[in-house]
């Protein structure tokens, strides 16, 4: 790839944002349609050098 070719960061960033509102809208609407309740479950951990991580995953009908 040429420089000419790799966006600059700042359109990078406006491009992952713009990606992830739309997601977040077709979830919610996934969400809302579902005619199942929702279970999340949730995992909390920490790294040796005390990074502390969460994850959370739902499941839906």
């Amino acid at each position: 790839l040429t420089d000419k070719e790799i966006p600059h960061r700042t359109k990078t960033t406006r491009l992952v944002f713009e990606a992830w509102d739309q997601y977040y809208v077709e979830l919610k609407a996934a969400l809302r349609a579902s005619i199942g309740r929702i279970s999340f479950t949730a995992d909390i951990w920490s790294s040796k050098g005390l990074n502390a991580y969460l994850a959370i995953t739902a499941h839906w009908l």
